[in-house]
């Protein structure tokens, strides 16, 4: 994995140095307004930035029709970015006749070769899903028609609701308000980071999604960049240790229904 095809979320614009120092300039960062679940940047604020770095911007949101209807009045603005990962269709149909290279990131989605080479039909590129084991990943990246973004460190997100649960569920049990907790589920014994805001709540899983060690693994002929897609700082990112890890599906099939389980 060499530094020029890493690209790493910015939660803190003070980062960017940091990353610059050891070789890593490709940097994504979440609009605000427009995304949900990461530390967002006005879009002014990110154009400017756009003057001197390699910016790839990030709309995770699922959009009403006055969200696209905004968004469009801002189009020349966006387009003046060179990459938007999206997940909401909208921005591919807004977006499919400007020079922006667009990346679907619609995770729970991007599981199969025949989904990932209809959209890299269509668009710049695409994500691969976090949720697959290494033999399916090794087998997308061996059969893509493009090189595509392996996801390799960060939160794996779970669901993305546009309801505000959280506030639903305090207000349900007369409980203190609060827009972020770790939630602990019993059966299962995981554990997930929740967070709400303005345009909804996502679920994160509460480990980090690390695959680094199965990369040497994968056809590197065929990866564009690896994402690095966290919440933290730079200075909250290198004090993490093993614990904070797991390593997703990797070792692990998806259960699709109760009659697999053996």
């Amino acid at each position: 994995m060499n530094k020029e095809s890493i690209l790493i979320r910015i939660n803190n614009k003070r980062d960017l140095e940091k990353y610059e120092k050891i070789g890593i300039n490709n940097f994504l960062f979440a609009v605000e307004d427009f995304s949900i679940g990461y530390n967002a940047f006005n879009l002014d604020e990110l154009l400017e930035l756009n003057k001197t770095y390699n910016i790839f911007i990030s709309m995770n949101r699922i959009f009403n029709t006055f969200d696209i209807e905004n968004i469009k009045k801002l189009k020349d603005k966006f387009s003046k970015f060179k990459y938007i990962f999206f997940e909401d269709i909208a921005i591919y149909n807004i977006f499919k006749d400007t020079n922006v290279n667009l990346i679907m990131n619609s995770n729970h989605f991007l599981t199969s070769i025949n989904i990932i080479n209809f959209w890299t039909s269509l668009v710049y590129s695409t994500t691969i899903s976090n949720e697959l084991t290494k033999e399916e990943v090794k087998y997308i990246l061996d059969n893509a028609n493009k090189p595509l973004i392996l996801n390799v460190f960060g939160l794996n997100n779970i669901m993305y609701s546009r309801r505000k649960l959280l506030s639903n569920f305090n207000t349900k049990f007369n409980l203190d308000k609060r827009n972020k907790i770790i939630l602990n589920e019993g059966v299962s014994k995981q554990s997930f980071l929740v967070k709400e805001t303005e345009y909804g709540t996502i679920f994160f899983n509460n480990k980090y999604y690390n695959i680094i060690p199965y990369i040497e693994n994968f056809n590197k002929d065929n990866i564009l960049y690896y994402l690095i897609d966290t919440d933290l700082d730079y200075n909250e990112l290198i004090k993490l240790d093993n614990s904070s890890f797991d390593d997703g599906f990797m070792n692990k099939k998806t259960i699709y229904k109760i009659g697999d389980i053996k």
